[in-house]
């Protein structure tokens, strides 16, 4: 894994969001029919955040500030909270509209991004209002797991 420092997350994440399951050669699978990576994307004072998860493996989250963390997928302690997030998006799937575009939401906003192997889909929600009934609170919460795994790698790393 290594830490980028203003290098463009946001270049990596509009990249992802154009490739398709087959330049990754990323095939469905039994666990993950439709889902072959997801996004979190969620918007703060000024800037944004994403973590990006693919079938492959890859885990990366990055920041509109230019900071994140790539390779993130090749650690052991981030492969159940990353597959946890994936699972939880393919579940909620059919809950997302099918979108041509995923821009970044504002301050208050979280958007779940599903690229699937038949187009994008993409939720939004206002945080204030979420509710644990909405199937986007559960791939939220998911994405909060993968964030805590991803800092606790991250402090691990940096300790040696």
């Amino acid at each position: 894994m290594r830490e980028i420092q203003n290098i463009g997350g946001l270049d990596l994440r509009a990249k992802l969001l154009a490739m398709t399951p087959a330049e990754l050669k990323v095939k469905q699978s039994q666990h993950l029919p439709h889902v072959w990576a997801a996004l979190l994307d969620w918007g703060m004072r000024g800037a944004s955040a994403t973590i990006a998860v693919v079938a492959d493996g890859t885990v990366s989250m990055y920041t509109s500030a230019g900071g994140g963390m790539i390779g993130a997928g090749q650690h052991k302690v981030i492969h159940m909270p990353a597959a946890r997030f994936l699972k939880t998006v393919e579940a909620i799937v059919d809950s997302l509209p099918a979108a041509t575009e995923a821009p970044l939401p504002k301050e208050g906003e979280a958007a779940v991004v599903a690229l699937t192997y038949e187009g994008m889909r993409r939720g939004l929600v206002e945080l204030r209002l979420l509710t644990p009934k909405d199937p986007l609170a559960r791939a939220w919460v998911a994405g909060q797991d993968l964030i805590t795994a991803l800092r606790e790698l991250q402090e691990s790393l940096e300790k040696g």
